[in-house]
């Protein structure tokens, strides 16, 4: 009966640590949501890539609406960026900005 009231007891300081902690704010979950668009952008961008390299088809259009979901989401974050008050998603949004700007350099995004 002492283990089960322990184990209790620790579920429930887990559980509230972890609301505490690891919770993302409104700002931080919108950030949160770009950056999973961007993420599989890049994905299907890559996945388009190796497609082509692998059998010689053409996936010119997989590339392209990969790089009009890149384009997109890079829109949506400079104008989410205007609005963030909150210093967390602020920074946040950064990182996300340069990791958008760092791969659109290395695969000449810019070009399309």
């Amino acid at each position: 009966m002492r283990a089960i009231i322990v184990i209790l007891i620790l579920a429930i300081i887990g559980f509230l640590a972890y609301s505490i902690f690891f919770s993302l704010t409104e700002e931080e979950k919108m950030v949160k949501g770009l950056e999973d668009n961007f993420d599989e952008a890049v994905g299907n961008f890559l996945r388009a890539g190796r497609t082509m390299a692998g059998t010689g088809l053409d996936t010119t259009s997989d590339v392209d609406d990969a790089v009009r979901m890149i384009k997109k989401t890079e829109e949506e974050l400079q104008e989410l960026m205007s609005r963030l008050t909150e210093e967390s998603a602020k920074k946040k949004a950064k990182k996300l900005e340069e990791k958008i700007r760092e791969f659109s350099k290395k695969n000449d995004i810019d070009l399309y």
